[in-house]
This record gives C-alpha cells, structure tokens and sequence, in this order.
C-alpha cells in the first residue's frame, strides 16, 4: 500500500522566509524544511497497481505557469482547538483551477471526491489539543507574514511514511514530466 498525495513544492528561498516563524509556539510539532509543501489533494492509502492509474492520469496534466504567493498565517481548530498552523496562499484564480483539474483527473479513475472544501495552505505546525488563547499571540505576531510571489510550474506525486517522528515524503513523479 502506498500514501499518496498532490502537491506543490516550495522554492528554497520562500522555505528560508519561513525557517524563522519556527519558534514562539511551544508544543508545536514544526515541519521540517525539506518537507513543507501545498497539498493540492490528499488521496490516501492505495494498492501499487492503482498509483500506477493514478500517475497516468496525471501524466496528462497540462497547465501554464502562473504565479501564487504565501500571506497571512491561520489554523485548522475545532471549537477553539488548534490541530494545526498554517500560512495561507493569496487568492490564485489558476491555483483554483488547477486543483480542479487534478481533482477531475483523479475522480475519473475512481478516486473518491475530495469533500472537503479546497483551503490552500502550507502546514507550519502541528499541536496537540492547543487552546486557540494560547496560540493567538503567535497568530498575532506573524499576521503580517508574506513572500514574493513564485512561479507554479510543476505538480508533485508524493507518498508519504509515516514514522515515529512524523511523515518523510517521497516525490515519486513530477508533471508535466518534461521539465
């Protein structure tokens, strides 16, 4: 069985603007830098033989470059505890689009429909059973966060190992592949 997931990966330099939003939160489980990433679709726990259909239908994959940004920092809480922080993508009409096209390609194969709306986000932190009041002046601090904006030119096929320490991730394909 393999974990897969769609994502995007993030130039070295917006990971070095974010290396230092990495502290301030106790009990934070920080990403670690090789492994932030926009996850485009989460798909899950598949036999081999069905990411081999998984990967063909996104070796189709076509899309023009398009430029997105990360602004602002929020969280994934459930009344008022926070499970995760995250930094947030400026509005990206492509962005949207190309998640739809990935989430078409996918549900053509079988895949089941995502149905959970689509929040684009890079994952910072993950806490266990936060109070929101205790993560609020960390909210407050990096509320200004933002990075120049970069180019989205390729979409990535992950599998994710779960381990003691957290999830290492594994890029198994790129597309377009011809970059």
């Amino acid at each position: 069985m393999l974990r897969l997931f769609v994502a995007l990966s993030l130039p070295d330099p917006v990971k070095t603007q974010i290396a230092p939003m990495k502290s301030g939160l106790p009990g934070a489980r920080w990403i670690d830098q090789e492994n932030l990433h926009l996850t485009i679709r989460f798909i899950g726990e598949v036999e081999d033989t069905y990411a081999e259909d998984i990967h063909y239908s996104l070796s189709t994959l076509r899309f023009e470059t398009f430029p997105i940004r990360l602004k602002g920092i929020d969280t994934f809480r459930s009344r008022n505890v926070v499970r995760s922080v995250w930094a947030g993508i400026e509005p990206s009409t492509q962005l949207k689009a190309l998640q739809k096209k990935i989430e078409t390609n996918l549900v053509s194969i079988g895949v089941a429909p995502e149905t959970r709306k689509f929040t684009p986000h890079v994952t910072l932190a993950r806490l266990k059973r936060a109070p929101l009041a205790k993560v609020f002046p960390y909210l407050e601090a990096n509320a200004g966060f933002e990075t120049p904006p970069f180019e989205v030119f390729q979409v990535l096929l992950f599998r994710s190992h779960l381990g003691s320490r957290g999830a290492d991730y594994e890029v198994l394909a790129a597309y377009p592949e011809n970059i």
